[in-house]
């Protein structure tokens, strides 16, 4: 590997160390601690904002991520070669980044706002169907950090081969 390989892995990791450091911080340490917070809607409000916060590091990470693992693809496949010949790992991890991917997306411009906005009507106003998705959306949150210790998971695997 080149001094070049070399800072893009560096890159890559750093990126992912934050990524998923950033979701274990929230999932185990920001909501559990929110949630026993004195006043619940200062505390909603405050994690809103963390989250937001959050999320637009998230997305300019994620960009990060797929230009530096784009770039280092090489080292692991020829690029000219069918994907049934790519190392089974490789595939896994990137079939695990795109449904990371679209997890994310979902939960960040579709069930997000609409929980935010379900959060503001009292539980008696709720249907059937907006207290499920109430009840969903911490649930897909969890998934994301699962996904991204899942394509650690496999990225050992990968430099492993």
């Amino acid at each position: 590997m080149t001094l070049f390989d070399n800072i893009l892995v560096w890159i890559h990791l750093t990126t992912s160390t934050f990524w998923v450091g950033g979701m274990l911080f929230l999932s185990l340490v920001a909501v559990p601690l929110l949630k026993k917070a004195s006043d619940p809607a200062s505390a909603q409000r405050d994690f809103i904002n963390l989250a937001k916060r959050f999320r637009l590091l998230v997305w300019g990470a994620l960009a990060l991520l797929i230009v530096t693992g784009t770039l280092l693809l090489s080292n692991h496949v020829d690029l000219s070669e069918s994907l049934e010949n790519w190392p089974p790992a490789l595939l896994v991890k990137l079939t695990l980044v795109l449904l990371l991917i679209l997890v994310s997306v979902v939960h960040d411009q579709i069930i997000g706002p609409r929980v935010r906005r379900l959060k503001r009507k009292l539980t008696c106003e709720l249907v059937v169907l907006e207290k499920l998705l109430l009840g969903i959306s911490p649930i897909i949150g969890k998934l994301t950090l699962l996904l991204g210790l899942a394509i650690l998971l496999v990225a050992v695997f990968l430099v492993r081969m």
